[in-house]
């Protein structure tokens, strides 16, 4: 069951990295296509964006696959803590993802209608985008890390947790650490799928500047991850350090593995960025980068164990 719920997670959070950071690749490239008069980077821009929706709901389906995961292993510590933020936090999320969803589908009925908008309707379309993406990576990373930290704290229990207190918990620097990663990692996710897209869409000539500029965004944000992760694990709690850092050999194995493959990833990216921008390295970069996530998400959950 571990290994499941290990590929539902990765699964699970490389779409939530891709429709919380999607539409925000999709401004940038509706950008280039309004500053150019360019059809194809419109028609990009809506593709980007229409994947963006399609993975907000396989996350969701993967989420709840996984939440019946842990219910089903007996693992009642988060619901428990899910509860303390019902009333506070869980009941108003779901307009949030509602609302994540109206304003990506309002992008894409609008400029389906209206591929050529006027630039204020431009302006206004994508405005529609940003929130979608910032409200995803506002709300929902700072709650479910907060979730997570009181779940293995044991703090499952308790009375609900107001808009105060989880202001508190937010600040903490496990949760910082965490959802900063999320952000990085997001952008990583997106900027290899942004390129993918772009090779699959747009004539080669075309494609090229847009996978040069993504793959190195990617690139960035993948080099930021090695601070970010230092301090995130020194803000674990003791004993998953120590799972990490040689006390459990499963779990510092798989570390081991996702830290080389990061490293190689790194080199992949610069190769996609700078040398061979063909389908073949971006391939290789969205394999390579999913195999970190898995390899990550893996030596995680077998620390906790």
């Amino acid at each position: 069951m571990i290994f499941l719920r290990i590929l539902l997670l990765a699964a699970h959070l490389a779409g939530m990295n891709f429709a919380a950071a999607g539409p925000l690749a999709a401004i940038w490239i509706d950008c280039r296509g309004g500053k150019q008069r360019d059809e194809p980077l419109f028609r990009l821009a809506r593709t980007v964006t229409w994947w963006s929706l399609a993975a907000f709901g396989l996350a969701m389906l993967l989420g709840a696959l996984n939440g019946l995961l842990i219910w089903a292993s007996g693992e009642r510590e988060f619901f428990a803590t899910l509860l303390r933020f019902w009333e506070t936090k869980i009941f108003f999320g779901w307009w949030e993802l509602a609302f994540y969803g109206a304003c990506v589908g309002g992008f894409l009925l609008w400029r389906s209608f209206r591929p050529f908008a006027t630039r204020w309707e431009r302006i206004v379309s994508r405005f529609l985008l940003l929130l979608a993406g910032t409200n995803l990576l506002y709300h929902f990373p700072p709650l479910f890390s907060v979730i997570q930290m009181l779940a293995r704290e044991n703090e499952a229990t308790g009375p609900t947790i107001d808009s105060s207190e989880f202001r508190s918990l937010m600040a903490t620097p496990q949760v910082i650490w965490l959802t900063v990663h999320f952000l990085l990692a997001s952008i990583s996710v997106t900027g290899m799928l942004t390129a993918r897209l772009a090779l699959w869409r747009l004539e080669t000539s075309d494609a090229d500047p847009i996978v040069a500029r993504a793959s190195l965004t990617a690139l960035i944000a993948t080099l930021l991850q090695l601070p970010i992760g230092t301090a995130f694990l020194l803000a674990l709690p003791a004993g998953e350090q120590r799972s990490l850092m040689g006390s459990d050999m499963l779990a510092t194995g798989l570390f081991a593995v996702a830290l080389l493959s990061a490293l190689w990833l790194m080199h992949v990216l610069a190769s996609a960025a700078f040398f061979q921008r063909t389908a073949r390295q971006v391939n290789q970069a969205l394999a390579t980068m999913l195999g970190v996530i898995v390899l990550m998400t893996a030596a995680m959950l077998t620390s906790r164990l």
